[in-house]
């Protein structure tokens, strides 16, 4: 719910408050498995016919996650895939690996989704189904993750908003800040803000930060 938008409104936040250039942003929605990977790719050829050392990452996901009910392996889930053929969803490791391999100087990942095998959607009703503890995400190399929720927690809807919980107050201190606001700080932010009212409209969910 509101995962398209969320994507949308976050390139523009990257081009116009941010200062990426914009042939330098690529965005898919309801992507496939297959456009996923292809992306992803294209950035890695990408960074190899450019001063890696010098230039930064951005990765942004709003969507679904899953995690492998035997593994506990968090995986994000294309359009195209679906609980019954995980076999072809694309493992959140392996886009952290192939960042990593691309040396960057600085690589931050957004992910405004959980991995407990629950949406958006699910809202109250997410309180009574079992959930999934997945396995702790692993940062890697240059890079620093922010995650929208606790790895037993949800990724809530601002329905008011019309944006995910995390991606509302992730671009609403983006833009009060025009950018110029440090790692800690901004975890500070989503941290105190996020928790706030997810508790107070439906449920608590605590945004995380893992660092490499």
């Amino acid at each position: 719910e509101f995962a398209n938008m969320d994507a949308k409104i976050f390139k523009e936040y990257l081009v116009l408050t941010l200062g990426f250039e914009a042939k330098n942003v690529f965005l898919l929605t309801d992507a496939t498995a297959s456009e996923m990977k292809q992306a992803t790719s294209r950035l890695v050829e990408i960074f190899k016919r450019i001063n890696a050392t010098e230039s930064e990452i951005v990765f942004y996901y709003a969507g679904h996650g899953y995690p492998d009910e035997l593994t506990k392996i968090p995986y994000l889930m294309p359009v195209d895939v679906s609980v019954g053929n995980m076999n072809v969803a694309i493992k959140l490791s392996d886009i952290t690996e192939t960042l990593a391999k691309t040396n960057a100087k600085r690589i931050t990942l957004y992910l405004d989704a959980c991995f407990t095998g629950e949406g958006r959607n699910a809202g109250l009703l997410a309180a009574r189904t079992a959930r999934i503890k997945p396995k702790n995400i692993v940062a890697q190399g240059n890079m620093v993750i922010f995650s929208a929720s606790g790895n037993e927690q949800t990724a809530l809807p601002y329905r008011e908003q019309k944006h995910g919980m995390f991606t509302y107050f992730l671009l609403k201190n983006l833009q009060e800040t025009k950018g110029e606001v440090k790692y800690f700080d901004l975890y500070n932010y989503l941290k105190r803000e996020v928790s706030l009212e997810s508790t107070r409209t439906i449920k608590p969910q605590d945004p995380d930060l893992l660092i490499s």
